[in-house]
């Protein structure tokens, strides 16, 4: 099984389905991570040019930590902020990779996750994905149709979500990889700045679980399901 995680900045891929991601690779699941920026703009206290080169080599010591080589990590440098999903350029990076990985599940964010950037997020993987399996823009490489499209919460809770994964097997390796990004603690960031790094990072998946069967889960949207037999 080939999965592809499309996060807006890097942490979202393990903030939203980390402990899923975890699963795949335990499961023996090829997984790739895109991230569409370097969350250049996350801090207050360090240059652009220096969080991007942060952000990334974290985002790769986060994903080995999940079980997801340095080889399947990939950056497509959009600008932080300024995610378009009506940018040809972006809307073809992202059609390129959905052809180049051909995943038969790929998460993403779900439509109302809140943040500007994770809305527009949605709005241009779900347009790629749409594009993907026609024979248009044949520069990004053969058609591919992906088959399932899960929708992952970060910043705003799903309302209604379709599908729990249980991740209570794996919920130490996501506390564990969200510890890699040191970058986003409040005390690089700045005081009065949210942070998801260390156990905090897995109350949305433990309060899930409060509410459901018990254990950590996370929550998705079913946006688009393959076949079920």
């Amino acid at each position: 099984m080939r999965v592809l995680a499309i996060a807006p900045h890097p942490n979202d891929e393990t903030i939203g389905p980390g402990g899923s991601i975890a699963l795949h690779t335990g499961a023996g699941h090829q997984v790739t991570i895109g991230h569409l920026t370097n969350g250049e703009r996350g801090s207050r206290t360090v240059t652009a040019n220096e969080l991007s080169r942060t952000r990334q080599a974290e985002a790769v010591r986060a994903a080995a930590v999940l079980g997801v080589p340095e080889t399947q990590v990939r950056f497509l440098g959009l600008p932080d902020g300024g995610i378009n999903p009506h940018d040809t350029g972006q809307f073809t990076a992202v059609t390129r990779l959905l052809r180049q990985v051909c995943p038969d599940l790929l998460y993403l964010p779900h439509p109302h996750d809140g943040a500007f950037d994770h809305e527009a997020a949605f709005a241009l993987c779900w347009r790629a994905a749409g594009m993907a399996g026609s024979s248009n823009f044949g520069d990004c490489g053969p058609p591919y149709w992906v088959p399932t499209v899960l929708g992952y919460e970060v910043w705003q809770p799903i309302t209604s979500p379709a599908y729990l994964c249980d991740i209570t097997t794996v919920v130490d390796l996501k506390v564990t990889a969200l510890e890699c990004y040191v970058s986003q603690s409040p005390a690089v960031k700045g005081a009065g700045q949210s942070s998801q790094v260390g156990p905090g990072g897995a109350l949305l998946s433990a309060w899930r679980g409060v509410t459901t069967t018990g254990g950590h889960r996370e929550a998705f949207a079913v946006l688009r399901l393959g076949a079920l037999l």
